[in-house]
């Protein structure tokens, strides 16, 4: 989902340029159920069909700790 946008600076020099709108499509939502801490990183749909669990660092418990994937 590719959307375009045109910008025009001074003099009426303008350009097209790509709106960040297909980043949000690869972002998922990490979720730890102890802490209720959530994290955002992106995931490429097309390669990884399953969920994703990742070990990041917990700022509340200060070690890595297991983040499942939630819904948005």
């Amino acid at each position: 989902m590719q959307e375009f946008k045109r910008v025009c600076l001074f003099w009426g020099l303008c350009y097209i340029r790509q709106t960040m709108a297909w980043y949000k499509d690869k972002l998922v939502k990490l979720m730890n159920k102890d802490t209720n801490e959530v994290r955002f990183v992106r995931k490429n749909k097309k390669q990884v069909q399953r969920k994703l669990e990742l070990k990041k660092f917990s700022k509340k418990l200060k070690k890595r700790i297991v983040f499942k994937e939630a819904k948005k």
